[in-house]
């Protein structure tokens, strides 16, 4: 594994810690980074963030909205399927 997938995988986790947490928590990647991240790893470059959330969204731990004229946000699976009840 490279320096890169590590650092990714590393977001990845930080992410789902997160949703464990919040499990309602719904941002775009730009708020990912911001709020969900610890403070020494908000400076990560958004690309990194974007790739963890994909990482995420494959093994289907955060599911991806996009809506029309609005950014993509990301939540828990378990809060998108709450909500399409």
């Amino acid at each position: 594994m490279s320096s890169d997938d590590r650092v990714t995988r590393s977001i990845a986790d930080e992410i789902e810690r997160y949703l464990q947490r919040h499990p309602g928590a719904a941002d775009t990647a730009e708020g990912i980074r911001a709020w969900w991240l610890p403070v020494d790893l908000s400076a990560i470059e958004l690309p990194v963030v974007v790739a963890a959330l994909e990482q995420l969204e494959a093994r289907g731990v955060v599911m991806r909205t996009e809506l029309k004229g609005l950014q993509t946000t990301f939540c828990s699976t378990a809060r998108g399927r709450k909500s399409m009840q």
